[in-house]
């Protein structure tokens, strides 16, 4: 097929190809023929990090709806918690820490 399209000329290079049976090819749209080569380039963002999304719902598959639900509210709960201690810095103490551990340890028991 290669051969065929070089020895087209250059005008005829980029014409577009259908694939008419199991083994023949034409430049003429065909009955049930379909064009050849038009899937468009798939282009995939390397920069951005795979979901993990699947995961965490396997893992969280066998819970309750309702043990679910509070699963989704311990994830913005122990981000808050997070932020908010981090912005403390040093003067974080114990009493600041505590929320964040709680939610931790149900977030554990919940096997989230």
């Amino acid at each position: 097929m290669l051969l065929a399209l070089a020895a087209l000329g250059p005008s005829q290079a980029g014409a577009q190809v259908y694939r008419c049976g199991s083994h023949s090819y034409s430049q003429v749209a065909c009955t049930g023929g379909r064009p050849v080569g038009t899937k468009p380039h798939r282009v995939t963002d390397k920069s951005r990090p795979p979901p993990q999304d699947r995961a965490v719902a396997a893992r969280r598959a066998p819970l309750s709806a309702e043990e679910r639900r509070e699963c989704r509210a311990l994830d913005v709960r122990l981000r808050d918690e997070k932020r908010r201690l981090r912005a403390k810095g040093e003067a974080a103490t114990l009493e600041d820490e505590m929320p964040l551990v709680h939610a931790q340890k149900r977030f554990r028991e919940l096997k989230c």
